[in-house]
């Protein structure tokens, strides 16, 4: 088995987190030691060779365990195509390692181009419900971080997501989704099919490959996808629910939070009065170019590119 799948068999082991996970490897780059050798050992053995507790060695032990059950599972990884990007890799997002710190996701799942993982970029984040006003702003938000080479960064829902998506690959711009399921489950969007470019697209998962989507996973996602932006902009978010708590994370990882204003709100965009109100995010207005609702971007793209 290759070492990778050993990483993946850590992370799934009981008592193993992010820390414990930078402390192993930092502990074998000291020793010369790589994660084979180290599978090797007994919990004994572990305790006399390297400096962990305990318990940390215990839980090493118990990685050993469960390493051949999830072998099928890394292979079928493989045999899709989908690269496996652990928290030491140069391809790793730089920004999750600045910004999320010990509680980075060690591992990401990914379909596409491993470079856009470290290209700036700005969340575009929405209600699936959007309003017509609403899918407007998202299409032209996309467009104009194309225009300028940022990437769209957003989930992979129905609604704002895909089409901010769609948006970025129709205009020549890169996109990356964060998924609140496994890479096994994920499958290519009906509206994306016809602007599909692998090379300028990255679908990232920080989840175990096999995992279904959840309300919870979805929380973790849409902080992972803050993290990952230079700005987070949220087009419209019910006062309640996943995308108003995205804006409540970025306000507490220290990401600028914009967010659209409207003259009248639509139903689901109660939440940007609150996002304004209560969590510091700028107002974003609108200006009509030739018949398009266009958000004025100005001082987050100035943000993204500068800062």
């Amino acid at each position: 088995m290759e070492n990778i799948a050993y990483w993946i068999a850590l992370e799934q082991a009981e008592g193993i987190g992010p820390a414990h996970m930078k402390e192993i490897y930092d502990s074998l780059q000291k020793s010369g030691l790589s994660i084979n050798d180290l599978f090797d050992l007994s919990a004994e053995e572990i305790l006399a060779e390297f400096p962990f507790s305990e318990k940390t060695a215990r839980a090493i032990a118990g990685a050993k365990a469960i390493a051949s059950k999830i072998e099928d599972d890394y292979f079928q990884i493989i045999d899709c195509g989908y690269d496996v990007i652990p928290f030491y890799s140069a391809h790793y997002p730089s920004r999750l390692t600045e910004i999320m710190g010990s509680a980075l996701p060690p591992l990401l799942y990914m379909f596409g181009n491993r470079s856009i993982l470290n290209y700036r970029g700005i969340a575009v984040l929405g209600d699936k419900n959007i309003s017509d006003k609403g899918s407007e702003i998202a299409y032209t938000a996309a467009m104009e971080l194309s225009a300028h080479r940022i990437t769209t960064i957003s989930g992979y829902a129905a609604g704002a997501d895909m089409i901010a998506h769609r948006s970025a690959l129709q205009n020549n711009g890169t996109t990356l989704a964060v998924l609140p399921q496994g890479i096994l489950r994920f499958k290519l969007h009906d509206s994306l099919r016809d602007v599909l470019d692998p090379e300028r697209i990255a679908v990232i998962s920080p989840f175990y490959p096999t995992r279904e989507a959840n309300k919870f996973n979805a929380f973790i996602r849409n902080k992972i996808a803050c993290a990952l932006s230079r700005a987070v902009f949220i087009i419209e978010a019910p006062a309640e629910g996943g995308i108003y708590e995205a804006g409540k994370s970025a306000h507490k990882l220290g990401i600028p939070l914009f967010t659209a204003e409207y003259a009248s709100y639509p139903k689901n965009a109660e939440g940007n009065r609150l996002i304004i109100s209560e969590l510091g995010g700028t107002p974003v207005r609108g200006r009509f170019v030739n018949d398009l609702l266009v958000p004025n971007m100005e001082k987050m793209i100035g943000i993204a590119k500068f800062k």
